[in-house]
């Protein structure tokens, strides 16, 4: 919280009518709406905020203990009207940030008490009256959170977890770039016409991309020369699916291939379970769903709960395997231990009511 010599003075001298709210909402992408709860339009810090009776951020509460500020802030019209509830559900408004001032609206040059950025941390959309209201809380609130990992047997980073020392298993690679620079061991996906043929490709020779691409070869083990990087055909570990038949929304088969199912885990039909299908088309495209059973004989894919919308044959979907967290599967699936973020030779509780016997 910013305060001014000018603005407190000026807000100490202003009886309550004349003081008011300004709030501006910043999204994620930079668009950022300004309005005045102030009962009309106002001109602040070179800045033009616009009238809305719907805005209200007078739920806030700051206090100068440290405590994290909380409260709620009633979206402006323009928010409201302009997104609706499955906005919300596809995180739109995630990452935005919202900055309240109170000033004096018979002299705003006088400057105004800033509260915030806040951070949204959850949305309450009504369809029927058209009016959002977040849930906020101050810069303050990281500080408080605790960030020390705690002991665990199971493993505490996430599947394809990019961060250095974490799971680091290349579940979506970026597509392969033109006169790049590529060192050994960095994976890439090429698209052919959309379809990335259930392959990635690992840099096997450190160099640097050509102006155009070559045509890679999809044979898995196959190399193709880039430049003067080679990379060479691995088997990508997110697969490419199609809705064969559908039960409900929740329960479908699909055309899929993944004949590591067969050879690397057993029983083969755990592989996708605890997975997750990203919808590529259809009216889901772009939302994502859990999977809680899949049948690698029968291809039939079991979500927890339903796809938000309407599944129907032939929409496409991208799919990961599945995993437990636990050593084993990290080894034996995903060779993948040397990165296994847990302590699964931790002594149990075996070993502790043993003790001293």
């Amino acid at each position: 919280m910013r305060i001014t010599s000018a603005a407190l003075k000026a807000a100490m001298s202003s009886t309550p009518h004349t003081l008011g709210w300004l709030g501006q909402f910043v999204f994620a992408d930079g668009t950022t709406i300004r309005v005045s709860a102030t009962g009309h339009d106002a001109s602040f810090n070179s800045q033009t905020w616009t009238a809305d009776k719907s805005f209200k951020g007078s739920t806030l509460k700051s206090q100068g203990d440290g405590s994290v500020p909380d409260g709620e802030v009633t979206a402006p019209t323009a928010i409201s009207d302009a997104y609706d509830a499955e906005d919300v559900y596809a995180g739109t408004f995630e990452g935005m940030e919202i900055t309240l001032f109170l000033i004096s609206f018979d002299s705003p040059s006088d400057g105004g008490m800033q509260l915030g950025p806040y951070t949204v941390s959850e949305i309450n959309y009504d369809d029927r009256g058209k009016i959002a209201t977040f849930e906020v809380r101050g810069i303050l609130q990281k500080a408080k959170t605790i960030t020390v990992e705690e002991l665990s047997v199971s493993c505490r980073s996430d599947l394809g977890d990019q961060r250095p020392g974490f799971c680091n298993l290349p579940l979506y690679p970026d597509d392969v770039a033109r006169s790049t620079a590529y060192a050994v061991g960095d994976y890439v996906r090429v698209p052919d016409s959309g379809d990335y043929h259930n392959r990635m490709f690992r840099c096997s020779t450190a160099g640097t991309t050509a102006g155009s691409a070559p045509s890679y070869t999809y044979t898995v083990a196959a190399t193709t020369t880039d430049g003067t990087a080679v990379f060479t055909a691995e088997e990508a570990w997110v697969r490419s699916g199609v809705v064969a038949t559908r039960t409900n929304d929740g329960d479908f088969t699909a055309t899929l291939t993944e004949t590591r199912a067969d050879t690397i885990n057993s029983p083969d039909d755990e592989w996708f379970n605890g997975g997750v299908v990203k919808w590529t088309s259809g009216l889901n495209a772009g939302l994502y769903n859990q999977v809680r059973q899949y049948s690698h004989s029968t291809k039939r894919i079991q979500l927890w709960g339903t796809a938000r919308w309407t599944v129907a044959v032939n929409d496409t979907f991208e799919i990961t395997p599945g995993c437990d967290k636990t050593f084993a599967m990290c080894l034996s699936r995903f060779a993948n231990s040397i990165n296994f973020r847990g302590e699964h030779l931790l002594p149990g509780r075996d070993f502790l009511a043993g003790a001293g016997t």
